[in-house]
């Protein structure tokens, strides 16, 4: 069997219109340490209530100035805030995240107001920390020793109890000598084997970019596989990273053929649509970088480079983590994606046979389609160099991106990218998203000033150092 769910004929569906959206998420990783969380106490005296991030400007004591950033404006406006809910004058205690580097930088976790209550930001997101006591423990034995590690290799189709774009993933055990190995998302783990089960760890990432462990106990149960996800490092503040337990029935790699039957035709994607899941409840595979991408990461990482601070369009392969509506327009040969959040504009071509080698190079490529069927599979070259996360990984002008569209048997759109760049990654990257129509409702745009990314650097003094040093290259 393949694992695909699509609907079994063509669909025709109509252009309807879409949900007001939040703000793409700027690059907490890069600028904070989700290590150091700290107090600061002092009087505002200056607010920059705009996207993509609010800021408040306050001075201690020792008049010490501090930039304070919390949520984007719609984010806040669900929380009940606005622009006069904290003003110029009001002393405030803050606690969050610190700046790297020692800058004198946080990032709102809560705030304390003039008048004893606390503004939570995550209050309505569900936080949810790691469980100390929730990695399970197992006795490490040799694979001759097990009584599982045999049945173990092999493909397994892999889901969790919460819905994961893209289910089943394909999951992969080999035997390295007197261990075990796993190959899941093109990430290499390391299986710890029991007398009758099994530990394997994924190292995740969450919507901020801060890192997450998440450990996976498993036991053999009728030739199939089940057990517990537990989180045990890190965090998530968005309903994302929440799966509790999993199973996987074998498989095989066949079962991974992406082609479609012939008599599936092409489907009507045009219209607006919403995001349904980004993340997913397992949060996504952490990049691995190989020593030429770790070098140009630690460029990104002095935190002045991202360009969702600067308004700036985000590429492809961050679009499958945020949030926004995106309409599809099908012209003859082409189809064009408008998204609401950060207006951003993409055109994907059905009458090109190869990318164009005299194209000037942009952060949404040239793009290349044709249909497998039902399936949309798109092809993009000619990119600019860009990055990958919030937690601002690299993406190299000699990267391309492969990615499927189809639709599942709710008729929500299933999307799936693979990034293949060599020049700074260990293996590819693949990220998955899931969305669905948006009936009655209107596509708005939300604005975005950049003028609160220049102004911190200003007050930091880092101006000057942003224009001399930034990492991105020219234009071609």
């Amino acid at each position: 069997m393949k694992f695909r769910f699509l609907l079994p004929t063509a669909v025709t569906l109509i252009l309807v219109a879409a949900p007001t959206t939040t703000n793409a998420h700027h690059s907490f990783a890069a600028e904070f340490d989700a290590n150091s969380t700290i107090s600061v106490s002092g009087a505002i005296v200056e607010v920059r209530y705009r996207n993509p991030h609010v800021q408040y400007f306050i001075e201690t004591d020792d008049s010490e100035r501090w930039n304070v950033q919390a949520q984007n404006v719609p984010s806040l406006r669900r929380r009940g805030w606005n622009r006069d809910t904290l003003k110029e004058g009001d002393w405030i205690t803050v606690n969050g995240f610190a700046g790297r580097d020692g800058a004198r930088k946080i990032y709102v976790e809560s705030i304390v107001a003039p008048s004893g209550e606390t503004l939570a930001m995550y209050a309505d997101d569900g936080k949810s920390s790691a469980t100390a006591d929730a990695a399970a423990a197992i006795e490490a034995v040799p694979f001759s020793e097990s009584a599982i590690a045999e049945h173990l290799l092999g493909h397994w189709a892999f889901d969790v109890d919460k819905p994961l774009p893209g289910a089943p993933l394909q999951l992969e055990f080999r035997r390295e000598g007197e261990s075990i190995a796993a190959i899941f998302d093109h990430e290499y783990l390391d299986v710890v084997l029991g007398a009758d089960s099994f530990v394997m760890v994924l190292d995740r990432e969450n919507f901020g970019g801060f890192p997450a462990k998440l450990q996976l106990h498993g036991t053999m149960a009728d030739d199939a596989l089940e057990g517990t996800i537990n989180l045990i490092a890190g965090y998530t503040t968005v309903p994302s990273l929440d799966a509790r337990s999993f199973t996987a029935t074998r498989a095989s790699a066949d079962d991974w053929d992406h082609s479609t039957p012939a008599d599936m035709q092409p489907i009507d994607l045009t219209g607006v649509w919403t995001r349904v899941i980004s993340l997913g409840p397992i949060g996504r595979t952490t990049p691995q970088l190989n020593p030429a991408g770790l070098a140009r990461h630690v460029e990104y990482q002095k935190g002045l480079y991202d360009p969702t601070l600067r308004c700036m369009s985000t590429g492809i392969m961050r679009r499958y983590a945020e949030p926004g509506l995106v309409e599809i327009i099908a012209t003859t040969n082409r189809l064009t994606f408008l998204y609401a959040n950060g207006s951003d504009i993409r055109r994907i071509w059905f009458d090109r046979s190869a990318h164009s080698a005299d194209r000037p190079h942009d952060v949404m490529g040239e793009s290349i389609a044709s249909w497998d069927g039902s399936t949309l599979v798109i092809d993009t070259g000619n990119l600019t160099e860009t990055v990958l996360t919030h937690n601002v990984e690299p993406i190299s002008e000699n990267a391309h991106i492969a990615e499927r569209y189809w639709l599942n048997a709710d008729g929500e759109l299933i999307m799936e990218a693979t990034l293949h760049d060599p020049d700074y990654y260990e293996r590819p990257v693949v990220r998955r998203t899931q969305w669905r129509r948006a009936d009655g409702q209107e596509m708005l745009y939300a604005p975005c000033d950049p003028d609160s990314f220049y102004r911190g650097m200003q007050l930091e003094g880092v101006l000057e150092d942003y224009f001399m040093n930034s990492p991105g290259g020219d234009q071609n």
